[in-house]
């Protein structure tokens, strides 16, 4: 069995307030095992920066850098290949949880 339960995959571009506002939400309202996927998707170096400081001190989360905006499905499917967990959830970077929909979404697929 997996030890991870969902890989949640977001897409950052240019947009790491939102994106770090999310993982912040994530980590509040997640009960079950999880790790995070953040696909940069040739962000500003700046931007990037910011997220890089952000993510180092946390071990479920893999920060991938595009070298190109390949766009939104082929950021996601980037993101996938480096997704452990049992089921994958994609989320848009500006939105933020408000309970724990990885165990719901978990609970209702098994």
């Amino acid at each position: 069995m997996n030890s991870i339960d969902i890989s949640f995959i977001t897409i950052n571009y240019n947009s790491s307030h939102y994106t770090i506002e999310l993982i912040k939400s994530i980590q509040k309202y997640t009960t079950i095992k999880y790790e995070i996927i953040l696909v940069d998707n040739a962000s500003r170096e700046e931007d990037f920066k910011i997220l890089e400081a952000f993510v180092v001190e946390f071990d479920n989360i893999k920060l991938i850098k595009n070298r190109i905006n390949a766009g939104f499905a082929s950021g996601n499917m980037l993101g996938v290949n480096y997704a452990r967990g049992e089921y994958y959830f994609f989320i848009n970077n500006d939105t933020r949880l408000l309970n724990d929909c990885g165990m719901i979404m978990k609970n209702y697929l098994e």
